[in-house]
């Protein structure tokens, strides 16, 4: 007669381990109330049963998954890696996972992402939403009460808590550390118009500008998508319109790959002819946005929210200047 198949649960691995069932609960979930050892314990003898926990009948039970729902408008440059890193590290502390999904610049995307997440009981949102005007799907998620964190597009009016970079404080910095070190024609290539974060980087550029006394000239600015191609076109054409332009202020990474392909092409070079800075970047002096502390900031925010502590509607991370070698320094 055939032996009776036993229900590897939590239940049967409590059992077994003389635990409590919330004990056992807590370790395979990575929670910080249970010690290293007990969690290693209950995780080894886990996987001696090859015991596979059924997340979403737990969920569907408990109303609660333990998971955090990412939903990203792309998941390229360095900004989304290390935002990603943030989210991460910070979930699994507090005994989460992190779920991570693109929208691909749609917000039909977006809204259907969210709806499949809040679908699964996942028990919090991290939008870095696409950029448009229409966010009725977000305000319905406010109105609804669904715990939310929206980071970086900063959308006006929405009532969801928001984390992000002070962009105007970015572009201040970033043109005075250019001034600072002596050049005077400095341009500016930023992305789409409509970003709340192009105008407040420009604001920024403009304000360092004025305390040098250097007026601020619309030519030395350019505006185009956030690529390697819109940097490098519009690099080209600002060499050839303004050769006394001996610097280049770029609002991402790929902006900068692409304006210093259009600076060798000139025959020029970096710093010795022209100084080039970017937003977030790694290989040329930067405005470190800190990005990965926005990640781990945007989920303590949505943890505040799940305990219903009183968080402010805005926060704000101040960004610093990194020196690399692409900048011409001062003697």
């Amino acid at each position: 007669m055939k032996k009776a198949m036993v229900k590897v649960d939590i239940e049967y691995i409590a059992m077994k381990l003389g635990m409590a069932k919330s004990t056992v609960s807590k370790a395979l979930n990575g929670r910080p109330d249970v010690s290293e050892k007990t969690r290693e314990r209950v995780r080894k003898f886990a996987r001696k049963l090859n015991y596979t926990p059924d997340r979403f009948a737990q969920a569907l039970k408990m109303k609660k998954s333990n998971l955090i729902g990412v939903v990203m408008h792309e998941m390229r440059h360095d900004f989304f890696v290390e935002i990603t890193r943030g989210i991460t590290s910070e979930a699994q502390r507090n005994g989460y996972q992190a779920v991570f999904a693109s929208s691909e610049g749609s917000k039909t995307n977006e809204a259907a992402i969210i709806d499949d997440f809040i679908s699964r009981y996942i028990d919090g949102l991290i939008i870095i939403p696409c950029i448009g005007e229409d966010a009725s799907h977000l305000e319905e998620l406010a109105a609804e009460g669904h715990p939310c964190v929206i980071v970086d597009n900063y959308i006006e009016g929405l009532d969801i808590p928001f984390v992000g970079t002070d962009f105007e404080e970015g572009g201040y910095i970033a043109a005075k550390f250019l001034l600072e070190n002596g050049h005077k024609h400095i341009s500016f290539l930023l992305g789409r118009p409509e970003l709340s974060s192009t105008p407040e980087r420009l604001a920024g550029y403009k304000q360092a500008l004025a305390e040098a006394g250097i007026a601020f000239r619309t030519q030395y600015v350019r505006y185009g998508n956030y690529s390697v191609e819109s940097g490098q076109s519009n690099a080209e054409i600002l060499l050839r319109g303004f050769p006394e332009i001996d610097a280049i202020l770029c609002a991402n990474t790929d902006l900068s790959e692409g304006a210093a392909k259009a600076v060798f092409k000139a025959g020029k070079n970096i710093p010795k002819d022209i100084s080039l800075m970017d937003f977030g970047g790694s290989r040329f002096t930067v405005v470190n946005q800190k990005n990965e502390e926005i990640g781990k900031t945007a989920v303590e925010t949505l943890f505040n929210i799940f305990n219903r502590e009183e968080i402010p509607a805005k926060i704000i991370i101040k960004p610093e200047i990194v020196a690399r070698n692409s900048v011409r320094l001062k003697l």
